[in-house]
């Protein structure tokens, strides 16, 4: 998915620019305006225990209460309960009252959970005031927008009395400066932008010249082309070595499917769940309550479950046997398909694995098919088996990759088969050093990319 972060101080104009934004890139896009999360958590504090915020009671109040996202209509509504609120949280004292019981973190854990839930469904944009830094750190552009104070609180004061309230400039610019101190002093989440922020001041800028002007920066964002290599084969026909020699040599990420897979074990580990109920619906349950990250810190693919980072656990011999209940289930090979091609879209990538050309990125600009003879692929396979020092024949080995040949073809999801706008490349008499310039060379004819050593 395609992520946009709008933060900013208040009066800059951040739901109107993501509104806005939305309705030019098209209905692919859906927008989350987190500030109404906030506002519903108040608002329902607000009618139950009125305007003096308690944290006893605000607790009391997130878990008790179901706070969930609908749209209707194309538009953001947010209930509380069976309750639309949507109608009752623009106020002014909703909005101050948000901003104080923001500071708790269980209420920003409640709201973390719905935001990062949604930047996982779709094609996003979302505002506030730690989109870029909390919520979506990974976003693909990330926009903080400000205006000087008197601009920000004029735009304020005409918006309230738009709506018929009686106030005075004054007292919005005096609540727009303690917002704006209280924002960027909390110790949750303090207002700033990113390193990676590009800063927008609209002060002397319109609504649609705002717009105009950060669509041209998405555009250019959207438009930058990434390169996808797929690489599909036969167990031990030299597809994973291949794989990370190429990005190694064109600098580009390795995506380790089996990482994911291994990942959403431990995550199911993590929270104490019993392998002994896994079901259809025990484990669809779980998938509705995680969402997962990739990172490449130092050229490691890391994989975050819920914000806790699993890569060391990921190789344990019981993760390994935990992952292969786990990742036949629908729901969970759909939420790890949706990741890989959310990756390939943003990242130049080089994925391996059975069905990657064919399922995964059936539009990858360059697939590769890797083969040998069977009776090479099963002496890699033995003396794979030698090495880790277990007591195996070589005929018992040849037997096992004739059973798994069989297997991976004729399963119904990720079949092993050779796409026809694939490139076969038969390892059974080269070295890898051979077989990676024979890929290299392929795309070279249609890629001007550097190489390295």
């Amino acid at each position: 998915m395609f992520k946009i972060a709008i933060d900013g101080y208040m009066g800059s104009g951040k739901s109107t620019l993501a509104k806005g934004l939305c309705e030019k890139l098209g209905r692919d896009f859906k927008m989350l305006d987190t500030g109404a999360i906030f506002r519903a958590i108040a608002y329902a504090y607000y009618v139950t225990y009125g305007e003096n915020i308690e944290e006893a009671k605000a607790k009391e109040l997130v878990f008790t209460k179901k706070i969930e996202v609908k749209f209707i209509d194309d538009k953001q509504n947010v209930f509380v309960e069976k309750e639309n609120v949507t109608p009752y949280i623009r106020t002014e004292v909703i909005s101050q009252m948000a901003s104080k019981i923001s500071v708790y973190p269980f209420v920003r854990e409640k709201y973390l959970l719905i935001a990062k839930d949604f930047a996982q469904k779709y094609n996003c944009v979302m505002e506030g005031r730690d989109i870029g830094s909390v919520v979506m750190p990974d976003a693909d552009v990330k926009i903080f927008l400000t205006a000087n104070e008197n601009t920000r609180a004029m735009r304020r004061f005409e918006e309230a009395k738009s709506r018929g309230q009686n106030v005075e400039f004054k007292d919005v610019l005096s609540d727009l400066r303690e917002r704006d101190k209280r924002d960027s002093t909390r110790e949750i989440a303090p207002l700033k932008p990113c390193e990676d922020s590009i800063i927008v001041d609209n002060s002397d800028m319109n609504l649609e010249e705002t717009i105009d002007f950060c669509y041209d920066l998405i555009k250019e964002k959207f438009n930058k082309e990434t390169v996808s290599i797929a690489i599909d084969g036969y167990v031990c026909s030299g597809k994973s070595t291949i794989a990370k020699e190429l990005a190694r040599r064109l600098k580009f990420n390795f995506f380790d499917t089996g990482a994911v897979y291994r990942g959403i074990a431990c995550a199911f580990k993590y929270l104490g769940l019993d392998e002994n109920k896994i079901n259809e619906k025990y484990i669809e349950k779980f998938a509705s309550q995680i969402y997962v990250d990739i990172k490449f810190i130092k050229n490691l693919e890391h994989v975050y479950v819920n914000g806790v980072d699993h890569t060391k656990d990921l190789r344990r011999d019981e993760i390994s046997v935990l992952s292969a209940k786990i990742s036949p289930f629908v729901c969970i090979r759909e939420k790890v398909l949706k990741i890989q091609r959310d990756f390939a879209k943003t990242h130049n990538v080089v994925m391996e694995g059975r069905d990657i050309g064919s399922e995964v990125l059936p539009d990858a600009d360059f697939k590769f098919f890797t083969t040998a003879d069977e009776t090479v692929r099963a002496k890699r396979r033995f003396e794979q088996y030698l090495e880790r020092g277990e007591d195996v024949t070589y005929e018992k080995v040849l037997e096992e990759l004739r059973d798994r040949d069989y297997k991976d073809i004729h399963r119904d999801h990720g079949a092993v088969r050779m796409m026809p706008d694939a490139h076969l490349i038969d390892t059974t008499n080269q070295t890898l050093d051979e077989s990676v310039d024979e890929c290299l060379n392929i795309i070279l004819k249609k890629k001007k990319l550097k190489i390295y050593k």
